[in-house]
């Protein structure tokens, strides 16, 4: 059993639900619940349009030109300025959390005890109690709740190289390297086209942490997913190298040394620091019997290395990724306002398909706020580990 007595969720593929009694009835009919978050909150829309079983229905935002704007483009009914008037919404079934983080558990809890299922912002609170508040909430009312940091186990490139490693692809992980290098220009943006370098990723009292945090929360979540394990020690690095004008408590860099209750290693390094218009992003994962590479920017796709030993060992291989032309990711920092039809193919799937799959068929995700929980933990031991030099138990 991993630290702290929560059991990872480990799903061998991300739409392969254990069926069950059907919970609710279509459509669902979805709120959203804050686009301060707004590359959350604009892809709700894109989501439902390519299904038969959902409509949105509602949105809340304090920004009523963006909010509107939404409304219009997607003919939502019903709009307002307050956050509880969609989570308690007789007429929502299923909420989008986009706001704040720091605006968003209460809003989150206040939706689970109304009886609304969840896809929940990151990161999911500001500390690790409120997280826990937030999990302890939503198991109570006995809602579906999937956090957003679970986004890359949807990706074709994270779900693919997820089953490879459990299906012994590479023997047993032994290290990894993930790298995610971007321009702060994306977490200075309130929405598309309206840079603002006081949004609300820039504040202190409304986001846990900076440039490291931003995309490393991903996969932190991936790792573990991927590995079965869970992370127990961490240490690292967070600076700021580019960017100085950053408030004191937020980076622009950060390198995270993660170790596994297993014995497996992983360096995450995730920044704010490439210039404007760059990005960077790859990884790399070593196993006893071979090795697997993404590469998301030079030359995009996925390749194996397998079977130490024999005449092919040291032969790349490429790799298709499941369900996907290719391994595509979305990568949005630049704040382009995408088109939909460009959209919904990079992303693949969400975690609100997901979340509708498990609503209709009565399963459980691959994901829950059990996750969000060590995930949460995870990254702010990152930033104590960094702060004080040594090492944090997670």
């Amino acid at each position: 059993m991993p630290p702290h007595g929560h059991a990872i969720s480990v799903g061998r593929e991300y739409a392969a639900p254990t069926k069950g009694k059907p919970l609710m009835t279509a459509p669902r009919r979805i709120g959203i619940a804050g686009l301060d978050h707004w590359y959350i909150g604009r892809e709700v829309p894109a989501v439902v349009a390519r299904r038969a079983d959902a409509e949105v229905v509602a949105v809340a935002h304090h920004h009523a030109a963006n909010r509107h704007g939404l409304a219009q483009q997607w003919s939502i009914p019903f709009e307002t300025d307050d956050l509880m008037a969609v989570a308690t919404h007789p007429e929502v079934d299923v909420v989008v959390t986009a706001c704040a983080t720091s605006d968003h558990v209460d809003v989150a809890i206040a939706a689970a005890r109304h009886g609304k299922h969840l896809v929940t912002v990151k990161p999911c609170a500001m500390t690790v109690a409120d997280a826990e508040r937030l999990r302890d909430a939503v198991t109570a009312a006995g809602v579906l709740a999937v956090p957003f940091e679970a986004h890359t186990r949807f990706q074709p490139h994270g779900r693919t190289l997820a089953r490879m490693i459990r299906d012994g692809a590479i023997g047993t992980p032994l290290s990894a390297t993930l790298v995610g290098r971007f321009t702060v220009d994306g977490a200075r943006l309130d929405w598309p086209g309206q840079p603002n370098p006081n949004a609300w990723w820039m504040d202190p009292k409304r986001a846990p942490g900076g440039g490291w945090i931003d995309h490393a929360i991903y996969l932190v979540d991936w790792l573990e997913w991927a590995f079965a394990d869970r992370i127990v020690r961490v240490t690292g690095v967070a600076r700021t190298l580019v960017h100085h004008d950053l408030h004191p408590e937020k980076e622009d860099y950060g390198v995270a040394l993660l170790e596994f209750s297993r014995g497996a290693v992983a360096t995450v390094e995730v920044t704010w620091s490439s210039p404007r218009g760059h990005y960077f992003m790859g990884w790399q994962i070593v196993g006893t019997e071979g090795d697997l590479d993404w590469d998301g920017t030079i030359s995009p796709g996925m390749s194996i290395r397998a079977r130490h030993g024999t005449p092919e060992a040291g032969k790349w291989h490429p790799v298709t990724a499941d369900g996907s032309d290719g391994a595509g990711m979305l990568a949005s920092g630049s704040g382009a306002d995408i088109p939909v039809e460009e959209l919904r193919p990079a992303i693949a799937t969400s975690c609100l398909d997901h979340l509708l799959d498990c609503i209709a068929t009565g399963s459980t995700p691959i994901a829950t706020l059990d996750d969000s929980v060590h995930t949460l933990r995870t990254c702010l031991a990152f930033y104590e580990a960094a702060r004080t030099g040594h090492a944090v138990a997670v």
